[in-house]
């Protein structure tokens, strides 16, 4: 009797990993690679295909409700309308994230006064850990726990950190993957604080 060896994952398997890469190219095809200059001309998000419903440029900033890590309050997005509003997708673990922090305290400092909102979106961590990070550190703006990743598919957030600028109407004005310049965050700023 002969027997024939072949390998356990056989062909079919194969295909199916190939089917995956193709469709997770598909995915990310359109968006912008990081590039070597990518720290000092930050690329805003691709237009994304109308159907899918992914936040854009122009169109309301889909709502949520959050508790806030540090006070226990519950912040709906829609509460804040008439104010400026900055959103940030963020992780304590992430070092783009680390570095970015420090700027935009000193911008929410700066433009709180004229009534930003800051709303930090941490997705998935311990919120005793994220709670200890922001207050050693003295971030004292809005920090909400999506636990549940629902705010992160409803703004079909794939990587961090992510940018969201979003005027007192509700309008989203800005959107940005990855890393951004302190002279970005200030740019897009002056435009939803209307300067």
């Amino acid at each position: 009797m002969r027997v024939s060896w072949r390998p356990w994952w056989g062909a079919s398997a194969a295909l199916g990993l190939l089917v995956a890469v193709l469709i997770a190219g598909a995915a990310v095809q359109g968006r912008p690679g990081p590039t070597p200059d990518s720290n000092l001309h930050p690329t805003p998000a691709a237009p994304t295909d109308l159907s899918s419903g992914a936040p854009r440029v122009g169109m309301p900033a889909p709502d949520f409700e959050l508790a806030d890590v540090n006070t226990g309050q519950t912040i709906r997005l829609s509460a804040l309308r008439g104010r400026p509003v900055w959103i940030n997708f963020w992780a304590t673990w992430c070092e783009e994230c680390k570095i970015e922090l420090p700027m935009m305290k000193q911008l929410y400092d700066k433009y709180k006064s004229r009534g930003l909102a800051l709303v930090g979106v941490d997705m998935r961590e311990d919120p005793a850990q994220v709670r200890t990070f922001t207050q050693t550190q003295g971030y004292d703006w809005i920090m909400v726990m999506d636990s549940d990743v629902q705010v992160r598919n409803l703004y079909y957030t794939v990587g961090i950190p992510n940018h969201l600028f979003v005027d007192a109407q509700g309008i989203i004005q800005a959107v940005y993957l990855g890393h951004l310049t302190g002279e970005a965050m200030e740019r897009d700023l002056t435009a939803i604080l209307g300067d």
